[in-house]
């Protein structure tokens, strides 16, 4: 007999990705597999289906989840620490940026300028594949933690292309 898969998209951030379990496992389990996919802490997790908090204990199987369930998943927030995060880009050298929950996309576009010379206009961020379009979005919407791997994308604007 074939176990179940459930597929869970993962609300609650501009990043909404999609983390397949089998209904065998734990939500221990699935808070794990989110640790490892976003860069979000166990312990900082709260996770919600139908305004219910699910417990780490329970199976997945416990719940009434359909092959493709939204869960929301709620960040105990560290406004104040400061962390480091990992800037990637394919023209500049990676970068390790000191960075806070609390700042915002033009924040950190802030500190690319003064590390790379790039105007803010001409950077576009992109964390889990999802581009970071809002400059006013909070960081931790985006699940940039600890060690978290952002991509920068820089436009070069060459004299006389506009």
């Amino acid at each position: 007999m074939m176990e179940d898969i459930i597929t869970f998209e993962i609300m609650g951030g501009e990043v909404v990705p999609e983390i397949q379990m089998p209904s065998s496992a734990t939500i221990l389990d699935l808070k794990l597999k989110i640790q490892e996919d976003l860069d979000v802490k166990v312990k900082r997790q709260t996770l919600r289906f139908h305004q219910i908090n699910l417990s780490d204990e329970d199976l997945i199987s416990d719940y009434a989840f359909d092959s493709l369930t939204s869960v929301y998943l709620s960040v105990v927030p560290e406004p104040e620490k400061e962390f480091f995060i990992v800037l990637k880009s394919r023209t500049r050298p990676t970068a390790n940026v000191r960075v806070k929950e609390s700042y915002k996309v033009k924040d950190l576009k802030s500190k690319i300028k003064k590390l790379w010379g790039i105007e803010k206009k001409n950077i576009s961020l992109f964390r889990l594949w999802e581009r970071m379009d809002d400059d006013d979005d909070f960081l931790y919407s985006y699940y940039v933690y600890e060690g978290s791997e952002v991509f920068a994308e820089i436009r070069i604007n060459h004299p006389g292309n506009y």
